[in-house]
């Protein structure tokens, strides 16, 4: 719902800490939107986007942190939205609709 926000790409990096894959839930509703979700979190990460499967309880996109990984020195980016700020947005959107 908050789309891609500090915190998500955040955890990203402080998942590739011990592991090479990691695989995030989205439940969006169409395929296209849930590509342009991964290719964002893709550029956002600096990881390879492997996959964006269908699932039962929606889609998954599973990105690969590459072969020689270094974390970045800031873990969380300062071009994205905070999560409050994100909300906001995201209701802000849906009250236009």
């Amino acid at each position: 719902r908050r789309g891609i926000f500090d915190g998500i790409v955040e955890n990203i990096h402080l998942h590739w800490k011990h592991r090479e894959i990691i695989k995030i839930m989205v439940k969006g509703k169409s395929l296209p939107l849930v590509k342009h979700i991964a290719i964002s979190l893709e550029a956002e990460s600096g990881g390879i986007l492997i996959s964006v499967d269908k699932t039962t309880k929606g889609y998954a996109i599973i990105l690969y942190r590459g072969k020689n990984y270094m974390r970045p020195s800031k873990i969380r980016p300062t071009n994205l939205l905070t999560r409050r700020k994100a909300l906001a947005h995201s209701v802000e959107l849906q009250r236009r609709e």
